[in-house]
This record gives C-alpha cells, sequence and structure tokens, in this order.
C-alpha cells in the first residue's frame, strides 16, 4: 500500500518549500493500489488545499485511507476529508477555522475581499459538511471560533475515527508472551525505556489564508 505523505505547508512557499497540489499529482499518477494519505500539517493556502482535496479524492487505484500523524490544522484538515476513512491516533489533533488573508487598497477593496472571504468559508464549510453530516451553521460557528479537536471530539462529531489497531496489537502480543512463559516468571519483566525523540519547534504558523489578487495591489 503506497504512502503518500503530507508533513509540510500546504502551498508552495518563496523558498520552495511546502506541499504543492502539482507535486501531489505527480505522485498520484505513479501509484496505484489502496493508498494511505499520512497528514502532520499547519495548514496554507486555502486553493491548493483544495486542488489536493480533490486529487486525492479522485484516485481510483483503491481505498484511500487518511491517517493524522500528529496535526491535521487549516486546509490540512480540508485535505483529510478525501480519505474514505479518516484515522487519528489518540495524541492527534485536529483544527478547523475561517479563512484569513492579508489584503493592502481601499475601504471599497476591504468590503469586497470580506465577502469573497465569506465565498471561500462557504466552499470549506460543503466539504466538511458532506463528510462529517453536520449541518453547516454548525460547522461555520465552529470555524468562527478556531476549533481545536482531540481524537474523541473529532470521532464524535464524525471528522475521524480513533485508531485502535497498535494498542490491540500491543495488548494481544504482551498477552500471549506472558502466558506462554508464566511458569518462567516470579516477577514481571522490567518495562523497556522509551526512546526519546527531541521535536523541533514549528517553522510556520496556523493559518488558512488567501493569496491576494493582483486587484489587492497599491494603484489598482
Amino acid at each position: 500500500m503506497p504512502d503518500l505523505l503530507i508533513y509540510e505547508d500546504i502551498g508552495e512557499d518563496f523558498f520552495g518549500d511546502g506541499v504543492s497540489a502539482k507535486n501531489i499529482k505527480s505522485q498520484l499518477d505513479g501509484m496505484t493500489g489502496d493508498l494511505t494519505v499520512r497528514i502532520n500539517s499547519y495548514g496554507g493556502d486555502v486553493f491548493e488545499g483544495h486542488a489536493i482535496y480533490n486529487l486525492i479524492r479522485h484516485y481510483e487505484g483503491g481505498t484511500k485511507t487518511v491517517v493524522i500523524d500528529g496535526l491535521a490544522a487549516s486546509a490540512a484538515s480540508v485535505i483529510a476529508m478525501a480519505g474514505d476513512e479518516i484515522v487519528m491516533p489518540i495524541n492527534a489533533m485536529m483544527m478547523i477555522h475561517d479563512p484569513w488573508t492579508i489584503s493592502i487598497g481601499s475601504a471599497d477593496d476591504f468590503r469586497k475581499e470580506a465577502d469573497v472571504l465569506d465565498q471561500i468559508k462557504g466552499t470549506i464549510v460543503d466539504v466538511y459538511a458532506s463528510k462529517t453530516d453536520m449541518a453547516k451553521d454548525e460547522i461555520a460557528e465552529l470555524m468562527a471560533v478556531e476549533t481545536w479537536l482531540n481524537v474523541d471530539e473529532a470521532e464524535g462529531m464524525g471528522f475521524a475515527v480513533r485508531d485502535e489497531s497498535r494498542k490491540v496489537v500491543l495488548n494481544k502480543v504482551t498477552a500471549r508472551q506472558w502466558i506462554n512463559h508464566l511458569p518462567e516468571i516470579e516477577q514481571p519483566p522490567e518495562p523497556r525505556r522509551p526512546l526519546r525523540r527531541i521535536m523541533p519547534p514549528a517553522r510556520g504558523i496556523w493559518r488558512f489564508w488567501r493569496k491576494p489578487s493582483r486587484s489587492d495591489d497599491l494603484g489598482n
């Protein structure tokens, strides 16, 4: 089963870092069979996110499973909705919020930009509603206050399901080993010391933005 990794911001930045729809398309073109999409992203460009969502959603090679390895925030949470199944481990999170942008211009320009943002929000709400079966006004309210969801909350709202596979497998293996060697064991074995991992600081901020258009430039 091939893995598609989305472990960066959505959309390329000035230095060429980030996940683009063009890059995702080139990877999907060479894949066959069931697909696992693994996400750990703060989000990014809304239209790039929509394009990636549509590319994954229309993948016809097999079943599409989305696994949120750490965080699916902002545009990354929209991409997650492309899966036939969306799985969250117990320590993963999802964040949804209203789109925002940076604009320059007159008062009329800002009024127009606000209307555009409302339209964009409507497209995001439609994606969430198609997956969760929640009422659109309920989703809009959650986005307006920037809502962070742990696995219990995401599962309760229909955004994802809990990943129980690892817990179940480990419990079965531990129990079987214990029973098979019970006569030889006087005390439980010492637990292995877990490996320590240093987490690097986040490189970006959480965002869900729209790239300003040419009309936003000064003098237009």
